[in-house]
């Protein structure tokens, strides 16, 4: 072999080797990049899970203490389960939630309860009442059954 070649081999080596190890470490950059950003992910999927869980007990502890509606209650507690922990819909101590909330999902709320003839809205509220009475007990039963429950 001649020398020539020996060192255009060499430098070919070299050139491969600094091309490897520049790939290796954007690679690696890469690498700790998704995971950093895997981690804040997650971190903020626990965050938003622990607040979740903090406003279903607040609102089961407000219906124990009679500070909101039994109805307004379980709806909310409906949809915070719905992405909390849905499983519990099918655990008969909390099915209550779920029949309270379609019981009540024709009742218009907010804009649309504004904007409704206050007779009919009279109706609704007393067919509420009625749904809030006839349930009182089990709603309440759950209301403690999630205070008591660990979502972890």
């Amino acid at each position: 072999m001649s020398e020539s070649f020996i060192w255009l081999a060499s430098a070919v080596g070299i050139v491969i080797s600094i091309f490897l190890a520049r790939f290796s470490f954007n690679t690696w950059k890469r690498i700790q990049t998704i995971e950093a950003a895997k981690k804040k992910h997650e971190e903020e999927a626990a965050k938003k899970k622990e607040n979740a869980v903090n406003s279903v007990k607040v609102i089961a502890q407000c219906m124990i203490d009679e500070q909101v509606e039994l109805s307004e209650g379980c709806i909310r507690i409906k949809v915070l389960l719905d992405h909390l922990a849905p499983q519990l819909h099918d655990e008969e101590v909390f099915s209550v939630f779920s029949k309270m909330y379609d019981a009540t999902e024709h009742m218009p709320t907010h804009e649309a309860r504004k904007q409704t003839d206050k007779r009919i809205i009279f109706k609704l509220d007393q067919e509420r009442f009625k749904l809030e009475d006839e349930n009182k007990d089990e709603i309440l039963l759950a209301s403690k059954a999630i205070l008591e429950y660990s979502f972890y």
